[in-house]
């Protein structure tokens, strides 16, 4: 069973892979990944067949599997995060209370339950995050507290919504296979939250159904000050809503609110804003050889064209007009 890559090391952005014709070799790996279970085959064993590529990155991991036979398992609870779509072949899971079918193009999640699961000559990908990390996303948009959040069902809310999560972690992905924005902790902090953010969209959980309690009383102008130094003094490190709000000792909620009462926006927005002026900052003293796309990275922006506009609507002018009149770095396209 060969591996490749080093899921061990320093590396933010691991890959490896696991290949082999032995059912027991393979079951092995699996329970190691998704915890004990029971199964049961059909088919011949020399069709037997499973492939497994895995990328990590940070707290986020998409895989690509490939499992050519029939298989029944009983599964325990799976805690973490996973949601899967079916590129060939049938996927079904069954809890006590639920039951999911899967054919190709569509996309279902793991239950947080004990289990059966049902696969017939599969290909699928997954992706997968902490629990606690999709659970924090939705507490800074919606308030919930993060021991309040679960999810409800193991289908997205529409067949729309399970489009958009594919087209969403495909986007990331893509960036991702970037050495430039996997080398940036900014970039993959803002592509990791992208995921969680849309996972918490796409699939019914608690936010959707329970009411929110308002903000902390008595966070004022001078908790705004304070956070808004702090992102200023921080805008180069990977900074959430619950980074800013334990610096200043307040909820996340009281957090937003104020900010919106104060700024008129979050303190997310009001991040960008910090990290777009620095950029600007940055283009206007450039370094020779510096480029416009490796200054938006360096500054948490992953899309070129998403950065160009919010630069021209700031400045009035197009990122690389201010780069070429330094005379620094004269690339063949804008955004280059």
């Amino acid at each position: 069973m060969p591996w490749t890559g080093n899921p061990d090391g320093p590396e933010p952005v691991t890959r490896d892979i696991v290949e082999t014709d032995d059912p027991e070799e393979a079951h092995h790996v699996i329970a190691l990944k998704y915890g004990e279970h029971r199964v049961r085959i059909s088919g011949p064993p020399a069709r037997f067949h499973y492939r497994q590529a895995t990328l990590r990155v940070d707290d986020l991991e998409f895989g690509e599997s490939r499992y050519t036979m029939r298989n029944r398992s009983e599964a325990l609870p799976y805690r973490d995060f996973t949601a899967v779509t079916v590129a060939h072949g049938r996927y079904a899971v069954r809890t006590d209370t639920e039951e999911l079918r899967l054919g190709p193009g569509m996309t279902g999640r793991y239950p947080e339950v004990g289990a059966v699961h049902l696969i017939d000559d599969l290909t699928a990908v997954s992706v997968g995050l902490p629990m606690q990390r999709v659970a924090a996303a939705a507490s800074v948009r919606t308030g919930l507290p993060i021991a309040n959040f679960r999810f409800t069902t193991m289908a997205p809310l529409s067949p729309a919504m399970a489009l958009l999560w594919q087209s969403v972690t495909a986007f990331t992905r893509r960036q991702l296979a970037v050495n430039a924005v996997a080398a940036s902790p900014l970039a993959r902090a803002g592509l990791v939250d992208l995921v969680a953010t849309t996972a918490v969209a796409v699939f019914p959980n608690t936010t959707m159904t329970i009411n929110y309690l308002p903000g902390q009383a008595g966070v004022g102008r001078a908790i705004v000050r304070r956070a808004a130094e702090f992102i200023e003094a921080h805008a180069a490190a990977p900074l959430t809503v619950g980074r800013i709000a334990e610096a200043c000792e307040v909820s996340q909620r009281a957090l937003q609110v104020a900010f919106q009462r104060y700024h008129g926006q979050t303190p997310m927005a009001f991040l960008r804003a910090v990290r777009l002026r620095q950029a600007h900052w940055d283009l206007q003293h450039a370094k020779p050889g510096q480029t416009v796309a490796e200054t938006a990275r360096r500054w948490g922006w992953t899309h070129p064209g998403r950065f160009a506009q919010a630069y021209r609507e700031t400045y009035g002018c197009h990122p690389y007009d201010t780069l070429r009149a330094t005379g620094a770095s004269v690339p063949t396209r804008p955004g280059q």
